[in-house]
């Protein structure tokens, strides 16, 4: 009976130690600007999941104007947007309009989803707005026209950034801005965005595009790279995986782990304080470090070709070929650390039983 209950405490134990490893890295993802894709070169289509957070704080004196416009506030803003909504024909050219002008990318976007959050809260000395904007449009025409039997794929377009306001037509609050973060402001507190806007210092952060995809536009040899012979990743990839050659290959290109190879990847963070209403405000916006996942099928050697970076994909890798970048990924290592370290503890355990 003594026995079953210490292997009870041993078998909890381990998982409290797997928890602790895997909560931070969970954390660390939720809150990361990112994107994912999964690139067929048999299909020439894809579905990238672009995903922007960001924070913005103002900090304003007790009582003055702005304490009493969002002292005790806890609103909260979210809606769906799909191909049919006013306004989504707009976005997707200005998205269109910008990877052709700035990434010279032919890629083509269609079907668009965008799922837009935003929280206010206020208290007496300062308030938080929080963003949140998942962005799935469908894509296509980035395999490059070629001669050769090798598929060429363009992955330039990928750290696009959308300037301008984009204005939606949203339920309940009509014409909304979904690029600038002054948008759930103006929807929910108009006159304290019209003081903010007023001023030049609060007007540039405020005007600063949600939709900035840079960071993800970070050089590909200082992502890390998996080879998956085996097809383990395959059934991870989701729909559209090619099976070529009668075996199942996926390269995996990750970005956002800090390391001496890959280089630090920080939050992207702005500040500036004004004078509004005769009282000071500071406000601050912070961007935390770019993650992002390509995942493509087949073997993915990157090649740089007047400034652009292309994927040249083949069925399988060559003999020998190395299955990893160093350290990729992170948190896999940390969860069989974790395990390991668990199993370790519990052989200790066993071994001073009487």
């Amino acid at each position: 009976m003594r026995g079953s209950i210490v292997d009870r405490r041993i078998v909890l134990f381990c998982w409290i130690i797997i928890g602790l490893i895997l909560l931070p890295t969970a954390l660390s993802q939720s809150f990361a600007s990112q994107m994912e894709v999964f690139l067929s070169p048999e299909r020439d289509a894809g579905d990238p999941v672009f995903t922007s957070i960001r924070f913005v704080t103002l900090s304003y004196e007790p009582g003055s104007e702005f304490a009493k416009i969002f002292n005790g506030t806890n609103e909260r803003i979210t809606f769906t947007l799909n191909s049919t909504t006013q306004g989504m024909d707009e976005l997707q050219r200005s998205v269109n309009e910008a990877i052709l002008k700035d990434k010279k990318s032919p890629i083509q976007l269609s079907n668009s989803k965008l799922d837009y959050t935003a929280q206010i809260r206020g208290d007496e000395d300062r308030a938080q707005i929080s963003y949140k904007i998942k962005f799935v449009p469908h894509i296509t025409n980035f395999v490059l026209p070629s001669n050769s039997t090798t598929p060429a794929l363009d992955l330039d377009w990928r750290g696009v950034v959308v300037q301008g306001p984009l204005t939606v037509t949203v339920p309940k609050y009509g014409k909304f801005d979904i690029n600038y973060p002054i948008g759930p402001v103006k929807a929910l507190f108009p006159a304290a965005a019209q003081k903010l806007m007023s001023v030049e210092e609060s007007k540039n952060i405020l005007e600063t595009p949600l939709l900035d995809y840079e960071e993800i536009g970070f050089p590909m040899d200082r992502w890390h790279f998996l080879f998956d012979p085996t097809g383990s990743q395959a059934s991870a990839a989701g729909s559209g995986y090619a099976e070529e050659g009668g075996s199942k290959v996926v390269s995996v290109f990750s970005l956002g782990e800090s390391s001496f190879r890959e280089g630090t990847h920080a939050a992207k963070e702005s500040s500036a304080s004004a004078n509004i209403d005769g009282s000071e405000v500071r406000i601050k916006s912070s961007d935390p470090p770019p993650s992002a996942q390509i995942q493509v099928g087949g073997f993915a050697q990157i090649k740089k070709i007047n400034n652009a970076e292309i994927a040249f994909v083949s069925p399988k890798g060559p003999s020998g070929t190395a299955t990893a970048t160093g350290g990729f990924p992170i948190q896999v290592l940390l969860i069989l650390g974790g395990m390991m370290g668990a199993v370790a503890i519990l052989v200790l355990i066993k071994a001073r039983k009487p």
